[in-house]
């Protein structure tokens, strides 16, 4: 059927009526919030709806018109003041708009400012009962331009055409249990419609040990994760301290990567792909909120224009903004529900808590996606993505508490977004789910027995030696850096304070350094270069490797012997990895058939402490006793933490492959590209 020569079945026209549709609910919800606004406020007075009508035209208008310029003024200052300044934007806006219009009357900067958050709320609660969504709006089609002008300039004329597209979104923490659960009870519907239509198959992938983000990333981006031991490990010959979360170590392993095997073949992004809030680049053209280019920036680049498609449109931030409110008053109410229910196993959570919770869950996850969004319009090539808001609720709240699972909704809506604007791209696109590693709960260490790891090591020790233990820095704190250095285009804004905590920065005249990652320990002797062994470590802290194994919340000890190779050593036996012999009670029947396999490999790294120390697992429940105060942890061996996600589309050969470590996802996503 065709009306004046134009075919209403073609999804270009039934895209346009979509887009005029939108645009006429969004603006009667423009009309009506800001009428209630004005009974509620006192200071913003209006005259009549005609004074509504054309105070709502005003805005935006002059939204459309001078809000790009001046926020291209502004940009740093927005970013860096977390959208502040640019909510200051929307307030100066406002007054402007009641010069121009009849009727129209706002008292005061503060009633303007009151208006504008006013504003934010009110679209939020409207619009979230809408199945409305912003690929229409005028805001979306500049976000467009500049994503496709971008694109032209930094891809080269002779780079061959790709027919198809890849998305690949990690969900940092997801472990295929915590999945399932959270499919059955309703939380990630979008996921589940996509298996029962058969768009999509699901399988669990082993990540092995070390379970956690900067091994597993390295090796689905590169297809190379060899000696990276744990989250954070020292180094002796540099006497270096290295945390996976920090930027500067974060560029440092993608240094040592492409160094080796995997800088010969490039990452899996190296041809016209983008790297958005990930840990490394994986050989991006264009990486953003990404920890390993962090140290990159040049004081002559501004980064920041990066987040003007996201900024220029006066409601994305002002919604992150009431959202994220939102979400601290929640992360608040959760940690004082349970303490007054008393629910167990549960660990301090405070403000900082908060504050990283609703800056991952929000603020990184709407940029990330905003991002994600422009790439589609602009036809990137391929995109990797990580969310990773839900690892750090999964670890004080537990993986699979209410807290978590409702982070995953919000991940589900975004897929669905995602999804919808793949389908209006020019270029095809196949989405991939996956993520790093899982999590496994448990009280803590510290929580059962009273110590801490390094006061254990310290109480069996003899001759006073000295024991720092190293904790703090996380994935959230070295993104928050990497955004607010991004924003201003320098490794880190003047004056601004470090999210990186001190407890990261040993004393170098330690005798003993202890690193802990989640339920994995790595007990390094400082002054003895290279690997101790079994029999050193015996004739100089005689009792220290038979007190760590008599504790019950200790799983194993793994140490290489001179005689008989690596060991595992429990409570009541020895599991010999070299030959495969067990004394006694095999100390890894808990943790898995492939248990052995792992420990042989990571035995191998040059980094490794000189004792591996891994927490006991129950093995009816699945529970791991953290080294760190996380209700769910991860890094080591035990429950679900080791069982990885990965969803992917069913044209894709999966059948009777079995994948184990990281590399062999690298390889299933390379023979798809290369497709």
């Amino acid at each position: 059927m065709t009306v004046a020569n134009v075919d209403i079945r073609t999804p270009r026209y039934r895209a346009f009526v979509r887009s005029a549709w939108r645009l006429v609910v969004v603006w009667a919800v423009e009309i009506g919030a800001f009428a209630l606004l004005a009974l509620a406020l006192p200071g913003l007075t209006v005259d009549g709806w005609r004074a509504v009508v054309w105070g709502v035209a005003v805005i935006g208008l002059l939204n459309a018109l001078l809000r790009p310029l001046l926020l291209f003024v502004t940009l740093p200052a927005a970013v860096l003041s977390f959208g502040v300044a640019s909510l200051t934007l929307n307030a100066a806006t406002l007054i402007v708009a009641a010069r121009l219009v009849p009727g129209l009357g706002v008292a005061s900067i503060a009633t303007a400012a009151g208006a504008t958050l006013g504003l934010a709320v009110l679209n939020t609660l409207i619009s979230g009962l809408m199945p409305l969504d912003a690929d229409s709006s005028v805001y979306r089609h500049l976000s467009r331009r500049l994503a496709m002008r971008r694109t032209t300039r930094r891809t080269p004329r002779d780079t061959p055409p790709v027919i198809s597209g890849l998305l690949v979104i990690e969900i940092d923490g997801l472990s295929r249990p915590a999945l399932d659960h959270a499919m059955r009870e309703g939380y990630m519907p979008t996921l589940a419609r996509w298996l029962a239509e058969g768009s999509h198959r699901l399988a669990t992938w082993d990540c092995g040990v070390p379970s956690q983000t900067s091994s597993s990333q390295a090796g689905i981006l590169y297809g190379d994760n060899q000696d990276i031991p744990a989250f954070r490990w020292y180094e002796k010959a540099e006497r270096r301290l290295i945390v996976s979360g920090r930027p500067a170590d974060a560029a440092e392993i993608e240094r040592r990567l492409l160094a080796g095997p995997a800088g010969a073949q490039g990452g899996l992004l190296r041809v016209n792909g983008t790297s958005l809030c990930n840990m490394f680049t994986g050989g991006a053209a264009r990486s953003v909120m990404t920890l390993s280019t962090f140290r990159e920036l040049r004081r002559d680049v501004r980064r920041s224009a990066d987040f003007y498609g996201y900024l220029v449109n006066p409601y994305t931030f002002a919604r992150a903004f009431v959202l994220m409110l939102a979400v601290l008053a929640a992360e608040l109410w959760s940690a004082a529900s349970q303490r007054l229910r008393d629910v167990r196993p549960r660990v301090a959570r405070g403000g900082r808590t908060a504050l990283m919770r609703a800056t991952s869950t929000i603020l990184f996850r709407d940029l990330a996606v905003h991002m994600l969004l422009e790439d589609v319009f602009a036809g990137i090539a391929v995109n990797y993505t990580t969310f990773f808001g839900y690892d750090m609720v999964a670890h004080y709240a537990g993986p699979e508490r209410a807290e978590a699972l409702r982070v995953l909704r919000g991940i589900d809506r975004q897929l669905a977004e995602l999804a919808r604007a793949a389908a209006l791209s020019a270029r095809p696109y196949e989405i991939v789910v996956l993520s790093d590693h899982g999590q496994s709960s448990g009280a803590t260490f510290r929580q059962r027995t009273g110590l801490t790891l390094d006061q254990l090591v310290r109480t069996l020790l003899s001759d006073g030696q000295t024991v720092r233990a190293t904790a703090g820095s996380d994935e959230v704190s070295g993104h928050l850096d990497t955004l607010l250095g991004e924003a201003v285009g320098r490794e880190r804004p003047r004056g601004a304070a470090s999210t990186v905590d001190a407890s990261d920065n040993p004393d170098d005249e330690a005798d003993i350094v202890v690193c802990t990652s989640g339920n994995l320990g790595l007990v390094y002797f400082t002054r003895d270069p290279g690997r101790c062994t079994l029999e050193m470590i015996a004739s100089r802290h005689p009792g220290l490797v038979d007190g760590l194994v008599r504790q019950p919340w200790i799983g194993f000890v793994l140490v290489r012997s001179e005689r008989d190779g690596p060991l595992a050593i429990g409570r009541d036996g020895v599991h010999h990895l070299r030959s495969g012999h067990v004394d006694g009670r095999d100390p890894l029947a808990a943790f898995g058939p492939r248990a052995s396999d792992h420990l042989r490999r990571l035995d191998g790294f040059p980094n490794v402490g000189d004792l591996v120390i891994n927490s006991a697992v129950d093995p009816d429940t699945g529970e791991v006793a953290a080294f760190e105060e996380q209700v769910g942890s991860h890094g080591g061996l035990g429950g679900p933490q080791t069982e990885a996600v990965l969803l992917c589309p069913t044209t894709w050969a999966l059948d009777g492959r079995e994948f184990v470590g990281a590399p062999a996802v690298h390889r299933l996503l390379r023979e798809r590209l290369a497709r």
